[in-house]
């Protein structure tokens, strides 16, 4: 089972009803642009979706999957795969968001530092500088939760 297969499958048994991408993505609660990648075999349907989408094309999920003839076994191990290849993409996607977030904790924190010297430069002391270094703790907190976040990703990693 391949993610080309199965958008081949999703686009022939779409145009069997008579459905534009956007009507089956309406349908499905999804954009069109989802659908569009997996006919293009970009990616796979997520699995929360994999039944709606067959009774949407009027068909099994078998059979969407192109698994109709395998037995049990083997169709068991192509769905343990497709769950496997999903929560990876979906960890890729949380540690690249984390790693998004460190980025912009960092920046906001030379920008504060900046506005702390700005301030006592122009001689305002007392409130303006107790909140930026207040922020501060807020950035350290922010940044070493994004950091365990990543290191917690990894650890969570399946052996193999």
């Amino acid at each position: 089972m391949d993610a080309a297969t199965v958008g081949a499958t999703i686009r022939a048994l779409r145009q069997e009803q008579n459905l534009t991408q956007k009507e089956l993505a309406q349908r499905l609660h999804v954009t069109d642009k989802a659908v569009s990648k997996w006919e293009r075999g970009l990616n796979f349907p997520d699995l929360t979706l994999l039944e709606p989408l067959a009774q949407a094309l009027g068909t099994t999920v078998p059979r969407l999957l192109g698994l109709e003839q395998e037995n049990t076994r083997e169709a068991v191990t192509a769905l343990s795969n497709l769950a496997a290849q999903e929560q990876e993409q979906t960890r890729r996607e949380i540690r690249n968001r984390n790693w998004f977030n460190i980025v912009c904790c960092v920046v906001l924190w030379i920008a504060e530092i900046r506005a702390s010297f700005i301030m006592s430069n122009h001689g305002l002391y007392g409130l303006p500088q107790m909140l930026t270094v207040g922020m501060s703790g807020f950035i350290g907190t922010m940044i070493g939760n994004n950091l365990y976040a990543i290191r917690k990703s990894r650890s969570l990693r399946p052996r193999e």
